[in-house]
């Protein structure tokens, strides 16, 4: 009998600890070193991963209506945490690192548009949402302007561009 029960501890202690060497990999985002770096792994990885996260390269505003919107749905961020979560955000993963990183460049391009929209907009839902919607350009319009007073990450510069590149992709069905 103990030996059938030490058998199945130290298989259950095995499996357990490969997966969580496992779960452990897949969520081994390399983070720069910083103030900033303990929360960001604290306070996000309890619902997500890194992964998207550190693809985003938004702005000032961009991290902090994000952030907050995180706190909003149960991220644990304290006020004074708030400020030093955002600034190490910006710092290693701002829009200086979009460029670094290859993404495409700012500018009038179907390229930098559909940029914007795989980075603002799935930073809270899928693109089958922005795929459903066939809305005509003022509709798109209003659509952007809603989701930036919700916290999306568009420059103001940034949004004619947008909803250009969304009404010509996903406009009304003709």
């Amino acid at each position: 009998m103990k030996w059938t029960f030490g058998k199945t501890a130290m298989w259950m202690m095995a499996t357990i600890a490969v997966a969580t060497m496992a779960y452990a990999t897949a969520q081994d985002v390399q983070l720069p070193e910083g103030d900033g770096k303990k929360i960001l792994q604290e306070a996000c990885t309890a619902c997500h991963g890194l992964d998207g996260v550190v693809k985003l390269h938004l702005d000032k505003d961009g991290w902090e209506g994000l952030v907050s919107s995180m706190v909003s749905n149960g991220a644990q961020v304290d006020q004074k945490d708030f400020p030093v979560l955002v600034t190490y955000l910006v710092k290693n993963f701002g829009p200086a690192g979009s460029a670094a990183a290859g993404q495409a460049p700012a500018g009038g391009s179907d390229a930098a548009a559909k940029n914007i929209l795989e980075t603002a907009c799935t930073a809270c839902h899928d693109l089958d949402l922005v795929q459903d919607q066939h809305l005509s350009k003022e509709d798109w319009q209003m659509l952007v302007n809603s989701m930036i007073a919700k916290g999306a990450s568009v420059g103001d510069k940034d949004v004619p561009m947008l909803v250009d590149y969304l009404s010509k992709t996903y406009g009304p069905k003709k």
